[in-house]
């Protein structure tokens, strides 16, 4: 493709290891172009700028918080928008940007159309246009068509360079940005000559409760099944993995390791108490878990959360390695190397191959699956390739290149992504598909911790924290396998399990922590704290275990008021959610007790399920209906918090308080918009929310 060798510039911004691993596969698909690349991260990419012996730069990266840089593109951020560079510091640099967001939270894509303004600032030309990717629809929407699009407009540049505009309009629809190029780096495979009619018998009971799921993703219809594919090249296979009974491993070096989004070390903290919150009846089952440590280890303010290093189930790790013929193998150390043909080779300054930075050198197969990889991630479309190469099933293997190819993307979105299904669902599935494990080790991400906020202060005991979270649970249905719960909530649970049948002692079997405990490590904090000034006037939001972080708040004001009685405080108001107040109405004791004491002013609680027409559902509801005082409040410096489920509640809640400023404050809508931006730009509408 490439006429002559280019040097290209690849940099990313990555939270998670999403970012990282799509600029992965466009560094693969470049060097089969010939173009040399050189990749890195945006905060290691520092040392190297102004990048004069570039002319290419490609940039991948996420947004996090409120349009905050992920966290290894910090150093990165704060050099672009250092106030002595001049306007033509990256004038010789032509770019192309790939954003990735979610639009379940409020900021869209914050960091990387901020990256964009401030490159053209510095003098930097678009030479394809940004892509911008939605998680909460499916990245790979917009990911795909602006990769494959992207080599013809860079090939075009190169052949026939022109003076650029400042930016080429982008498209905002995905439609616009999947315009099909057929390009080299899709390999085109053939179409299976007969029809793709299998006929399988499930292998497992539990199979038998998906039959119709599963036919969906084992057996594709006309057109998709007839049609030639464009397929992502096949990754290479670069690591090697050597078994030896007389190593020792020593898994507490690992499990040290720093986390992302860790202000703190890892350390283990006990479980002093483990109980179920909910009455057996409940929809979700909610548990509330309490941690013992050294003040040393740990020093928390109310709005903080910590991050649970969680262990992947037993059963789910002895099903795989089951499933890769690896049992025997199991607790065997082996070591983990790059294999000697691919270890010399350089990307720029640094190795064109590496073991993935997860991955410890030393170590077992139980060990890696059980506490590094996130066995449950979606298989990128590189890995479904990788399946489908080992798959000796003709009619198998043509429905994994399908599931990867572009053309089946709609498939990929609606019976892969959107279920969420896992390696192990498709190993179920495809029963001639025998990867080697080293395959596994390659494209499995990182095992990343569980966040939770913390639900209690530190004022009424510095050596403990608690938090509560529901058990989240995923039947066999729509191509899983196998029923799982969370990983980390699953862990817990079957913690509990264990305490509730083991012996009891004097605070009962069903909250004493029996030995256990958790490696866990204090999260950044982006600003969700209590203002300094007590004065300052409190409206909290949060149904369900959302309340948590105000359990905190509320605990924390308590003993401020009771080590200084004379203390002037601002009014409290909550907007509290549940379903039913005989099953999940948490800390009702506790709330009502702060609402007698005068510590919270309003106690607003509304339960969805039960059938009172008159009495509102939802704290959205609850709002409007209050609308009034909260704009009366707000204009006297009141904070607002919201916390919980980003997809619906956190919108509506914020549409709620739209309405309210157009009706308090007699705006129209943009107005009353422009009024909770300045809010939040003022660091007075905060949101803890997850998805």
């Amino acid at each position: 493709m490439a006429p002559e060798r280019c040097n290209l510039f690849l940099i990313y911004g990555s939270q998670t290891g999403q970012s990282k691993s799509i600029a992965e596969d466009i560094k693969t698909k470049a060097e089969s172009f010939n173009y040399d690349v050189e990749m890195m991260s945006m905060d290691e990419s520092v040392e190297k700028m102004p990048w004069k012996e570039y002319r290419f730069l490609i940039i991948i990266t996420s947004s996090t918080g409120d349009g905050d840089p992920p966290e290894n593109a910090g150093i990165f951020w704060r050099k672009i928008r250092s106030k002595n560079l001049g306007n033509d510091y990256l004038c010789h640099l032509e770019y192309a940007l790939l954003g990735l967001g979610d639009t379940n939270y409020t900021t869209f894509l914050g960091y990387p159309k901020s990256v964009e303004k401030q490159l053209q600032k510095l003098g930097a030309k678009q030479f394809y246009k940004s892509g911008w990717a939605d998680d909460a629809v499916g990245l790979e929407i917009v990911v795909d068509p602006w990769i494959e699009n992207l080599w013809p407009a860079l090939e075009n540049q190169v052949l026939n360079p022109q003076t650029l505009p400042d930016t080429i309009p982008a498209s905002d629809t995905p439609a616009e940005q999947s315009s099909v190029i057929t390009t080299p780096e899709l390999a085109v495979v053939s179409e299976v000559e007969k029809p793709l009619t299998v006929s399988y018998q499930k292998q497992e009971e539990e199979l038998e409760k998906c039959a119709v799921e599963l036919a969906n993703l084992k057996i594709s219809v006309s057109p998709l099944s007839e049609c030639d594919l464009k397929v992502p090249v096949l990754p290479v296979s670069y690591l090697e993995l050597k078994f030896n009974s007389e190593l020792m491993f020593f898994p507490e070096d690992v499990l040290r390791k720093p986390m992302p989004s860790s202000r703190t070390p890892v350390f283990q903290a006990k479980i002093k108490s483990l109980k179920q919150l909910t009455s057996e009846k409940a929809a979700k089952t909610t548990l509330e878990a309490t941690l013992e440590f050294s003040p040393a280890e740990i020093e928390y303010q109310p709005g903080d959360s910590i991050g649970v290093c969680c262990a992947n189930c037993p059963e789910e790790v002895d099903a795989l390695l089951h499933r890769l013929n690896m049992t025997e193998q199991a607790d065997i150390p082996f070591k983990l190397r790059v294999k000697e043909e691919f270890a010399a080779m350089k990307s720029g300054t640094k190795p064109k191959y590496e073991v993935p930075s997860h991955l410890p050198n030393l170590a077992t197969l139980r060990f890696v699956l059980t506490r590094c990889c996130e066995i449950r991630s979606v298989p990128r479309k590189a890995f479904i390739r990788i399946l489908a190469e080992f798959s000796s099933d003709d009619a198998q293997k043509r429905r994994l290149l399908e599931l990867c190819s572009l053309q089946g993307s709609d498939d990929y979105t609606r019976l892969v992504r959107q279920p969420e299904l896992n390696v192990l669902d498709f190993l179920n599935t495809f029963p001639s598909c025998h990867p080697p494990v080293e395959r596994l080790l390659e494209q499995l991400p990182r095992l990343l911790a569980r966040p939770y906020s913390l639900s209690s202060s530190p004022l009424k005991d510095p050596t403990s924290a608690s938090f509560i979270f529901n058990v989240v649970e995923f039947p066999i249905q729509d191509g899983r396998t196998y029923e799982r719960k969370g990983v980390a909530t699953g862990e817990l649970s079957r913690m509990l399990d264990k305490i509730k049948t083991g012996p009891t002692d004097s605070v009962g079997p069903n909250a004493n922590g029996r030995g256990f405990s958790l490696s866990v490590f204090l999260r950044t904090n982006s600003g969700f704290s209590l203002p300094k000034s007590s004065e300052t006037p409190l409206i909290l939001i949060g149904p369900g275990t959302g309340v948590a972080p105000f359990l905190g708040f509320l605990a924390h004001r308590e003993e401020l008021v009771k080590r200084d009685p004379s203390l002037t405080c601002g009014p409290i108001w909550l907007f509290y959610g549940c379903r039913n107040r005989d099953h999940d109405y948490l800390f009702k004791d506790d709330l009502e007790r702060w609402h007698s004491m005068g510590i919270l002013t309003r106690l607003l609680v509304t339960f969805s399920r039960e059938d009172k027409p008159s009495q509102p559902k939802y704290v959205q509801e609850l709002i409007q209906l209050y609308a009034a005082s909260l704009v009366k409040l707000i204009d006297k410096g009141a904070c607002v918090y919201v916390c919980g489920d980003a997809t619906n509640m956190a919108k509506d809640v914020m549409q709620a308080f739209i309405a309210a400023f157009q009706s308090g404050r007699q705006l129209d809508e943009e107005q009353a918009k422009k009024a909770v931006v300045q809010l939040q730009i003022e660091k007075r509408y905060l949101q803890d929310i997850w998805t």
